[in-house]
């Protein structure tokens, strides 16, 4: 695998970690990248500390100083002082395991290209039943190697180049070393001092309504961009005439954002005859905008009248396109006649509903009928 495929699979990796987040349950997460060498902006070895999605302490080798995220700073200065020193030590406690790690899978399954480490360290505590429950993963360029579960108590193998790294660490008791683990007094400890700073910590989202004109194998649909929104929990969907669409929307899922906030598309096809784009309202409901959901619609005058003409034209071109197309296909010589039986499609669902089958390709604006949109 080429090196800049690697790298993408150790992002898309960070990306699934920092996007894991349940109701009700709160993350204490330390994550570890431990590269074979330093890059302009990227330091050999990092050491993040995040709680429900929102990093709250950073460390990196290059300058061997532990610094505050997102505006945290507790009261008590001894804490960045230890938790400077502890960072220094682990500086130099993980690398002979990564050395040791790389040179054991290596050993099994050679490979030229260079070995990137991360190390998650998280512990989760329930509100409802007040558990909690530690894992630590130790993967090599976005793969798992390794992994450790409290409730267990020892380390398995997840590739089979590092069975007898688990079997040595069970061995020899690397399970209870502070550098492995979150320690379940330490995790709810910290959760339940950290939750009052997290809880201030709110963004209400952005909304934008779009309206994506159709083409000869793509007809139109509605857009609603959702952005700059914190915490990432959020509910997105289409009304018509008061009552929620169903099976015509598509997501593109919640997404990082490069600050603290999140963002998420979700859009839906103008298939209905005689049901404009303005009829659609996108329902929009976040913790930071209490009990009164935002609702919004498409507003021609956001695109712009000279625009406006040219979108609803694309509109009704794609559409007679469609049944033009129809008529040809049923009046050619040949065409087999019935019984006709409707296609069945797989509808989108959304972020927060149960996954479902997603429709054939990877294109979010696929469509299956427009609607004259002459609103």
């Amino acid at each position: 695998m080429a090196p800049w495929a690697r790298l993408a699979l150790v992002s898309c990796w960070i990306l699934s970690l920092c996007s894991a987040t349940l109701a009700g349950v709160h993350h204490l997460s330390h994550l570890q990248l431990i590269s074979p060498w330093a890059a302009p902006g990227l330091p050999k070895r990092l050491y993040v500390v995040r709680m429900n999605d929102l990093a709250l302490s950073a460390y990196d080798s290059n300058t061997r100083r532990l610094a505050p995220r997102s505006g945290y700073t507790p009261a008590n200065q001894e804490f960045w002082s230890a938790g400077n020193a502890a960072c220094m030590a682990w500086d130099s406690w993980v690398e002979p395991k990564y050395q040791a790690l790389v040179q054991e899978v290596n050993t099994s399954s050679p490979q030229a290209e260079p070995y990137h480490m991360q190390v998650l360290k998280t512990c989760e505590l329930d509100d409802a039943t007040g558990a909690v429950q530690a894992i630590t993963r130790y993967s090599l360029n976005g793969e798992d190697v390794l992994r450790y579960q409290s409730d267990h108590n020892r380390w398995f193998s997840e590739h089979p180049a590092a069975w007898r790294v688990a079997e040595r660490w069970n061995r020899d008791g690397e399970t209870f070393t502070v550098w492995n683990l979150i320690q379940p007094p330490h995790c709810r400890f910290f959760i339940e001092s950290t939750l009052p700073f997290i809880a201030q910590k709110t963004a209400q989202p952005t909304v934008r309504v779009a309206l994506v004109p159709g083409t000869q194998d793509r007809l139109c649909r509605l857009i609603c961009h959702v952005t700059g929104f914190y915490p990432r929990n959020i509910e997105v969907i289409w009304e018509r005439g008061g009552q929620v669409v169903h099976g015509e929307q598509l997501t593109s899922g919640i997404l990082p954002n490069g600050d603290l906030t999140f963002q998420i598309q979700v859009s839906i096809e103008l298939g209905q005859e005689g049901v404009g784009p303005a009829e659609h309202v996108c329902v929009v409901r976040h913790s930071s905008l209490g009990h009164d959901p935002l609702r919004v619609t498409w507003d021609p005058q956001v695109t712009g009248q000279a625009g406006v003409p040219a979108i609803i034209a694309g509109c009704i071109l794609a559409a007679l396109g469609v049944v033009a197309l129809g008529w040809y296909l049923m009046r050619r010589p040949g065409a087999q006649k019935g019984p006709y039986r409707p296609a069945q499609t797989q509808p989108g669902t959304l972020d927060s509903a149960p996954a479902t089958a997603k429709p054939a390709g990877n294109s979010l604006f696929t469509a299956s009928s427009c609607p004259d949109a002459t609103e």
